[in-house]
């Protein structure tokens, strides 16, 4: 997979840019602030029909403006693709392949790109909840058709947690109680099975790209369930039935709460190195190769499944790493498929060759 050409239209800082991209390793170099990350985004954007920063569409809209547009040309397993995305104030992303619209469900069949910005240290540092989406975005990837069992598993959650709630001043909203614990029992066992076939699937690279950065002893991964002590089952009708067991044990303790205890919206990725959980105990330099890894991991299995790699995005994190870590960075990805990175100087970088991209207040222009 890759975009030979990407053109932006009221996009963040971006006016009207357009630029063309090597197949191999492309650099966008530019001080903070100048829309290094906006191009990045722009490319992800077309990927996940939606940001990585973004809180709204209207975040990525130039000011002054109602509509953005984004227009790419790639090629995927040897054909051209035209993508066309239009980002409109209140109402989204809207993402054409070939001129035929592509929703959410259709993930596959546009840009595949993998993104790898500062905030991803959280994966490591941050709380479960960053661990849980990182999982289920690699069962998304492997299967896209995952997306509509994690809609389903929210929409049971939230209605759940609705009946506890009223049940505070309504004892009549029980009846529905057992309802919907069977509902969210039954999708909760699909999220938790497609996270642990998705996991099964990354832990071996994982262990092998932290080894390729880091020279040194690969981590340890497992998922932790909030309802069982034991090591989760990988069978959806066992693990519905320990749900069901579990919030059968916990209702007393939700009704109190007025939310739902247990379940696959409370489990975690446990990470460690050397029997120490990296969360804690781990070096920066450790927890920022691990976070690494699991992007270069998820990679990975997305082209072990899609038969090409998806484009690497990479926002600013040669300057985040040590020389050595640089150096064998620098090495991983000229040996790969497209990367796209960012930086503010390209005198430090391992990479030579290649297309330069200099940015300048939201200008684009070809570098030496």
């Amino acid at each position: 997979m890759e975009v030979s050409r990407i053109e932006l239209i009221d996009f963040r800082i971006f006016e009207a840019a357009s630029a063309g991209l090597d197949p191999g390793f492309n650099l966008i170099v530019g001080r903070n602030g100048q829309g290094k990350t906006s191009l990045l985004e722009a490319v992800y954007c077309l990927s996940a029909l939606g940001s990585h920063r973004a809180p709204t569409a209207g975040s990525m809209i130039r000011h002054g403006q109602d509509r953005a547009v984004i227009r790419a040309k790639a090629t995927s397993s040897g054909s051209n693709m035209e993508v066309d995305a239009e980002v409109v104030r209140g109402g989204g992303v809207r993402v054409w392949v070939n001129k035929q619209r592509v929703g959410r469900g259709g993930r596959d069949r546009t840009v595949a790109a993998i993104l790898f910005s500062p905030e991803d240290l959280d994966l490591i540092k941050g709380g479960p909840e960053q661990r849980r989406r990182f999982l289920d975005q690699a069962a998304v990837r492997v299967r896209p058709v995952t997306t509509t069992d994690r809609q389903e598993f929210e929409k049971a959650l939230r209605q759940r947690n609705g009946v506890l709630k009223a049940a505070r001043n309504n004892p009549r909203a029980l009846k529905q109680l057992e309802v919907w614990t069977e509902q969210l029992a039954s999708a909760g066992a699909a999220v938790v099975a497609n996270r642990l076939q998705a996991l099964a699937q990354l832990v071996s690279p994982i262990r092998r790209r932290y080894r390729e950065l880091a020279a040194a002893e690969p981590p340890q991964l497992e998922y932790q369930a909030s309802w069982t002590d034991d090591s989760p089952p990988t069978d959806r009708e066992r693990i519905a039935a320990m749900l069901l067991e579990r919030m059968a044990s916990t209702q007393g303790r939700d009704l109190e709460a007025a939310s739902t205890l247990t379940g696959p919206h409370r489990d975690d990725l446990l990470i460690e190195l050397a029997g120490s959980g990296a969360r804690l105990y781990a070096s920066q330099g450790e927890q920022r190769s691990l976070a690494l890894s699991l992007r270069l991991a998820e990679r990975d299995v997305a082209a072990d499944v899609h038969g090409e790699e998806p484009i690497l995005l990479l926002d600013d994190v040669f300057s985040e790493l040590d020389q050595y870590r640089r150096n064998r960075l620098g090495e991983l990805v000229s040996t790969s498929g497209q990367t796209i990175a960012t930086a503010t100087s390209a005198e430090s970088l391992p990479l030579k060759g290649g297309r330069t991209l200099v940015v300048e207040q939201g200008k684009l222009s070809e570098g030496e």
